[in-house]
């Protein structure tokens, strides 16, 4: 996935912040942060909880 907006993030093995700008691709490690604060680029896929 690539980012839409910018985006500050630490990837795996690194110890500081990258910050991404729109067009970059979005390490995987970071997905779930990026996608929550919705600066992904396309349709945000919506995680529902499981019903108990």
């Amino acid at each position: 996935m690539k980012f839409a907006k910018t985006f500050k993030g630490v990837p795996d093995g690194e110890i500081y912040p990258v910050e991404y700008q729109p067009g970059d691709e979005c390490p995987p490690e970071l997905e779930d942060a990026a996608r929550e604060l919705e600066v992904l680029e396309g349709k945000a896929d919506k995680q529902t909880k499981p019903k108990a």
